[in-house]
């Protein structure tokens, strides 16, 4: 389900150019390092890894990042300001420079390694420069005999956008030593939430603690919360979520037996968002006490109308002139509808009129 939210206030606003973007990896974001005959899975000097950027206006759905109002793309590692270039473990590539690969496993050594990328994009419109960062992290793990640890891969990614993909999948992998344990585990998952507060909280689990809720399987948006590969559903990601995979070792001849391991995994809902416009049939001035207007609420998504039948829900709230809710007004403080009407009666000297759209 897609949330927004508008306002009309007798003054007429615009929104400003809003850039997002993410950095796409060809490989996983963590390194298997086993220090017996120091191997990496997956070795990135045999199959190179591969950063690409994509940028995005909010409201479009073309990627603008090979476009003529990108001027410049820098790639850095961590906090540094100097910028990669090509050579050595590294070289850019494609129309802007803008596709960064690594060669070597860079990450030796370390604990992971943070790579950033700058994109300057001119606005067309006012003629102004903008620096967009964006930031992607890798880390590594050291999986020598006798080490288990618990890792969560995303195999097919982990951002959602529009209707490009319906269901992506967290993968829970423990590994011990340099192979990865596949008997006698068990598996379950939660997702981040801050409404779980105590043990008596909905979704309460004692092996995740507050601020986690166990996930069951749930139609559309959530599969396989006790197996070691989760389904997500985009309808369970609004902007982002953190699932956290908890895996038991329940073999009783293994040194770790009963031993519980844990990680982590982001995903991102990258989709165009919901756009609400407010529209008055009578401007936004009333005079003298006289005057009358119907508000409506128009929802754009990826500069397309969604929802010109109004099927979804929409809540008007009313602000007064001095920036309170109006509690005595229509129901609770609220009226519902995708059209709203406005009269004198509503408006003393100033009123701002909130909609909030669920479609």
């Amino acid at each position: 389900m897609s949330k927004a939210q508008g306002q009309f206030t007798i003054v007429d606003y615009n929104d400003a150019l809003t850039l997002t973007g993410y950095i796409g990896s060809n490989l996983a974001k963590t390194q298997m390092q086993s220090p017996d005959n120091n191997t990496f899975n997956p070795d990135w000097s045999k199959t190179n890894l591969v950063l690409t950027p994509s940028l995005y206006i909010i409201g479009t759905t073309t990627d603008k990042i090979t476009s003529a109002e990108v001027t410049a793309v820098k790639w850095y590692i961590g906090s540094s300001s100097t910028a990669i270039t090509t050579g050595g473990a590294y070289s850019l590539s494609g129309t802007k420079s803008h596709i960064l690969t690594v060669k070597s496993n860079v990450m030796d050594g370390l604990p992971g390694i943070d790579y950033r990328c700058v994109i300057t994009y001119k606005d067309p419109s006012t003629g102004l420069s903008i620096d967009h960062p964006l930031t992607i992290s890798f880390s590594r793990v050291v999986n020598g005999g006798g080490i288990v640890d618990l890792l969560v891969i995303t195999p097919n990614g982990n951002v959602f956008k529009n209707s490009e993909v319906s269901t992506l999948t967290a993968k829970a992998e423990l590994w011990r030593g340099s192979t990865v344990d596949t008997t006698n585990v068990s598996y379950k998952w939660a997702v981040m939430d801050a409404a779980v507060t105590s043990s008596s909280s909905t979704g309460y689990d004692a092996d995740f603690g507050t601020g986690w809720r166990k996930l069951t399987d749930t139609a559309g948006k959530y599969t396989g919360t006790s197996t070691n590969t989760l389904t997500i559903y985009a309808a369970a990601v609004e902007s982002y979520a953190v699932l956290r995979c908890c895996a038991q070792d329940t073999d009783t001849n293994s040194s770790t037996a009963n031993s519980k391991f844990y990680d982590v995994a982001t995903f991102i809902d990258n989709s165009d968002p919901l756009q609400v416009i407010v529209t008055s049939t009578g401007g936004d001035v009333f005079k003298n006490g006289q005057g009358s207007t119907t508000l409506t609420a128009v929802c754009y998504q990826a500069g397309v109308e969604v929802d010109a039948a109004g099927k979804g829900t929409y809540t008007w709230t009313k602000y007064d002139k001095d920036g309170a809710i109006d509690t005595a007004w229509g129901t609770n403080g609220s009226k519902t509808g995708k059209t709203l009407s406005v009269g004198t009666a509503d408006v003393d000297t100033k009123a701002t009129f909130m909609v909030v759209v669920s479609i």
